[in-house]
């Protein structure tokens, strides 16, 4: 499992200018880890757990929130079941690279080491699952 961890920045607005500090991470995982995610069924497991992005209003979160369960159906099809809700799976990094923005520059520092401590658990996860020993273990109680 290789894994790179970029800060992007961008600007949204036309009058007040707001600036937002996104974290970018690709993972590229190994055809060993892919097995096991794929055989296991850990696509759907959650790495974070985080609400919308800072760079998405207020209001874009609420009606997003809202939205009815035909286009919740329709979004599933077409871009994933992932992509109803905002926290990072396992099927959001085979993906490609997940960039998740964030208001200030300590909070995207703060998401980084949050981020780097989800991967090592996912890391653990995905070797745990990779196969049971095949030792028979007898003990006396």
């Amino acid at each position: 499992m290789k894994v790179t961890i970029n800060h992007v920045q961008k600007t949204a607005g036309l009058i007040r200018k707001t600036t937002f500090h996104g974290v970018a991470v690709l993972v590229e995982f190994n055809a060993v880890e892919q097995a096991v995610i794929s055989e296991r069924r850990l696509g759907h497991d959650i790495i974070l757990e985080r609400g919308y992005p800072a760079d998405m209003s207020d209001m874009a979160a609420e009606k997003h929130a809202n939205r009815g369960l035909g286009r919740m159906l329709l979004t599933a099809v077409v871009s994933g079941q992932d992509a109803n809700g905002f926290d990072l799976t396992v099927n959001k990094l085979i993906k490609g690279e997940d960039v998740y923005y964030l208001g200030t520059p300590m909070e995207a520092k703060a998401y980084e080491d949050e981020l780097k401590d989800g991967l090592v658990r996912l890391k653990g996860w995905i070797v745990g699952n990779a196969e049971v020993e095949q030792e028979t273990s007898s003990f006396e109680l």
